[in-house]
């Protein structure tokens, strides 16, 4: 052989010629360069998975960095921006569906405006008053007999007919539960009268109206699970109306038209029917995050002690929460089970979470905020359900996996 073209050890013998020593040099090169590469995609990814907010963020104000194109896109659509979380609310005529009034982002009278942002000082834009959403099956009753009785706190319910602006067994005869009754609240100009300390109803947005940017209402809420709140609904409707329900089923009654489904969503969002979507979702979870206190159903107590702190509710004769305790422990107070019959993963459970899959992940949101509320407005530890202390950077560290595992699998599905 010819040694002058031969690439030789010390002792003469060939090792490699020249051209195959390029092509493995340069194999590696183009190796060395793809690591690079992909080292470079997962920082992006990572940074981008860090600064996300994300539909299911731990934070109150869930558009404080909206990064990702697509939400900016959709906060626009529904008349949000990345520094406030107005809806583009539209008022409508009910019997002809005639569009009356439109209320944007940029327009003072934004119903929102009405609300105070939860994480506000009190009484910080002028006077203020409670306003208590109330949704169905959700120890509502515990919760209205309780500000009642053991607060003292004012509130309107109609007691006796014809309505009136008298108190009957220390609450205002007037029904804020009705839009009859609300209307009447609103010409009568209930909030600004000084005759009630609460406004309590389950119309969000009706409820809402009543208040304005001088005398803002300052909300909270308390959340039901949606498949035990369903449950619950129809066993008290079953019981009031037998002839109309002998036949129906459970299954039977979601899937039909008198059923409302996700009707948490579509009362914050102001939509009462038509199909939903995830942006409808995000929408209501920032109202939620931005102007509720959030109280968990499964949670009274808890709920109620935070209620207190937050409002700075008297208790009369100084046992407010012996007399809490009273109220909830009632059996007959309201037909409402935190765990119901229906069977956790069996098909009826599953057809009920599919009919309210916006109120279920509404619903866990919530527990999100009820945690994170818990540090921010009340000095809480986070703690899961158990009441051990929740491991944040653990969390974070199984999302980054997660986000990982999920990048390695879209990179090998393109590859495929």
């Amino acid at each position: 052989a010819d040694k002058s073209r031969c690439y030789c050890n010390p002792h003469g013998k060939m090792i490699s010629s020249p051209p195959f020593r390029q092509r493995k040099i340069i194999g590696r090169i183009i190796t060395a360069a793809l690591f690079v590469g992909a080292l470079f995609v997962l920082i992006a990814a990572k940074i981008h998975f860090t600064e996300s907010i994300g539909s299911h963020r731990l934070d109150n104000d869930v558009t404080s960095s909206p990064n990702s194109r697509r939400q900016l896109q959709m906060l626009e659509k529904f008349g949000l921006s990345q520094h406030t979380a107005h809806l583009n609310f539209e008022i409508y005529n009910g019997e002809t569906g005639e569009t009356l009034l439109s209320l944007g982002d940029e327009n003072e009278a934004n119903p929102l405006n009405n609300l105070v942002d939860s994480r506000a000082p009190l009484n910080a834009h002028g006077r203020e008053t409670a306003f208590f959403f109330h949704i169905r099956k959700s120890k509502g009753g515990a919760v209205k007999n309780i500000m009642t009785h053991c607060f003292n706190l004012r509130r309107a319910e109609k007691r006796t007919s014809p309505e009136s602006l008298t108190f009957v067994d220390g609450v205002l005869n007037i029904d804020t539960q009705t839009l009859a009754g609300l209307k009447k609240a609103q010409e009568t100009n209930l909030v600004d009268s000084g005759l009630v300390d609460v406004i309590v109803s389950s119309y969000f947005f009706e409820g809402m109206m009543l208040f304005n940017p001088t005398h803002q209402g300052r909300a909270f809420t308390f959340l039901p699970h949606p498949v035990y709140q369903t449950e619950s609904l129809y066993r008290s409707l079953k019981k009031r109306y037998p002839d109309s329900f002998r036949r129906t089923d459970i299954s039977e009654w979601v899937q039909s038209d008198a059923f409302t489904d996700n009707w948490v969503v579509r009362s914050l969002i102001n939509q009462h029917s038509g199909e939903l979507t995830e942006d409808h979702l995000v929408v209501a979870k920032i109202i939620l995050a931005q102007k509720f206190v959030v109280g968990i159903s499964q949670y009274p107590k808890e709920t109620l002690k935070r209620l207190v702190m937050y409002y700075g509710w008297n208790e009369v004769n100084g046992n407010g929460f012996e007399c809490m305790n009273y109220f909830l422990n009632l059996e007959n107070d309201e037909d409402v089970q935190f765990e119901g019959k229906i069977e956790r993963g069996s098909e009826r459970w599953k057809l009920l979470s599919t009919v309210n899959k916006y109120d279920m992940d509404l619903y866990y949101y919530a527990l999100q905020l009820f945690a994170k509320q818990g540090s921010t407005l009340f000095g809480r530890p986070y703690v899961d359900k158990d009441g051990v202390p929740i491991d944040f950077a653990k969390l974070k560290a199984q999302k980054d996996k997660e986000k990982f595992e999920a990048f390695l699998n879209s990179f090998h599905a393109g590859d495929e």
